[in-house]
């Protein structure tokens, strides 16, 4: 009981807070941190689209179904370095970090199709504040009182998977997911003066399991409509709590427990539009549902069916010409992308620009992508998250092998 006591305390006193360092405010509503979404440089540059385009260096990452287009091996990384800024009614502060966003490998096996695994973030959990406030006893005596938040961790997944082609009319696939989750959350209220006390009270969970990644892809000339969705199945999650105080030695508590534990199912559906060689479009929209995510352990904020919509274009001057210039083969990439949180009335907003540089003669591509997002509450209209996002991607394919069916 003083443990919820104690999370709901520091939520509420959060966006008062001085802000040492820290990622998210907003994260520590959400059973997982701050969601976290892994593409490739091309799918990243579409506002995050990636279920219905056809392009090999997605491998199964927005769509296990891609996989069945590839005709080469091919990888994919991509590196993100952040400047996040928040915003309350008191001022702002400014933080930095830098992420993997992805890594992916595909290789093909002729008729039977292809072979793919990646790595991918699902969420992020770090947090760290501190506040520190005057406490008047009387008029000769003032304490002093500190209370601090540390979190760490996150959420990953590693997929293996398998496309297949059927006579260019229908492209399926489908993947192993292993989803691996660990956070560990400290507590910490001291007070100094009159009274000299300090408490810190500490979780840690972990907790692993399996799910099902599938998708399919229809090219219908021009368009190609895709679905994906993603499952995880229930496994028993291990939780310890460590409470420590400095009035005497009963204050320490120590306690283990195994809870069942469920990450949400997602489904997504995309479009894509091939309007001639130079203009692409591309649509996702989607829902993560968070009805169907369980635990044990109470969420500090009600949860809600997460919807989430993105998009954008790319163009390409002169993709045809058999000696062009470099600025006549870059791929011009603008999107946007909508996304409620997991937590209600929170949500996110996002858009970028992005720049697909060609590389060994179209074998490969690298990618830079600039981002700016904003994550807000509506129940604090003073508090904002601004992310501005330096996005890099390198994209490498070599076709190994040459089919008999062409001639010369």
């Amino acid at each position: 009981m003083m443990h919820k006591r104690t999370s709901l305390l520091v939520v509420v006193v959060l966006f008062l807070c001085r802000v040492v360092s820290a990622q998210s405010i907003l994260g520590l509503h959400f059973p997982m941190g701050m969601p976290a979404s892994g593409a490739a440089g091309p799918s990243l540059s579409l506002g995050g689209a990636g279920v219905a385009v056809e392009n090999d260096f997605l491998g199964l990452t927005g769509n296990p179904a891609n996989l069945g287009l590839s005709g080469r091996t091919t990888f994919s990384t991509a590196v993100s370095g952040d400047v996040i800024t928040l915003e309350d009614k008191n001022g702002a502060t400014k933080h930095y970090d830098a992420n993997l966003r992805m890594f992916s490998l595909t290789i093909p096996m002729g008729r039977l199709g292809a072979l793919g695994c990646s790595f991918e973030p699902y969420s992020s959990a770090a947090s760290r504040f501190a506040l520190e406030e005057a406490i008047d006893v009387d008029e000769l005596l003032a304490d002093t009182a500190e209370l601090g938040v540390l979190q760490s961790g996150g959420a990953m997944s590693w997929q293996i998977g398998w496309g297949y082609s059927v006579k260019k009319l229908l492209r399926v696939g489908i993947a192993y997911s292993y989803f691996n989750f660990n956070r560990f959350l400290a507590l910490s209220r001291e007070t100094r003066g009159s009274l000299n006390d300090r408490s810190v009270d500490s979780t840690s969970v972990r907790f692993s399991t399996s799910g099902v990644r599938a998708g399919v892809q229809v090219p219908l000339g021009k368009v190609t409509v895709g679905l994906r969705g993603d499952y995880y199945f229930m496994n028993s999650a291990s939780t310890s709590r460590v409470l420590t105080g400095t009035r005497d030695t009963s204050d320490i508590m120590k306690g283990s427990r195994s809870i069942d534990f469920k990450p949400p199912p997602a489904l997504f559906g995309g479009l894509s539009w091939q309007i001639n060689p130079q203009w692409l479009a591309a649509l996702d929209a989607g829902v993560v549902m968070w009805d169907r995510f369980y635990s044990e352990e109470a969420s500090v904020r009600p949860l809600r069916n997460a919807m989430r919509a993105c998009g954008g274009v790319q163009f390409i001057p002169a993709p045809d010409l058999l000696t062009p210039k470099l600025h006549e083969v870059i791929q011009y990439r603008v999107g946007m992308r909508y996304a409620q949180l997991p937590a209600e009335e929170t949500t996110e907003m996002a858009a970028n620009f992005g720049l697909g540089l060609p590389m060994q003669s179209k074998g490969g591509l690298f990618d830079i992508i600039f981002e700016y997002a904003r994550r807000s509450d509506a129940r604090s209209d003073d508090y904002h998250e601004n992310l501005f996002s330096l996005k890099l991607g390198i994209n490498g394919g070599r076709k190994w092998y040459q089919s008999s069916s062409e001639s010369y």
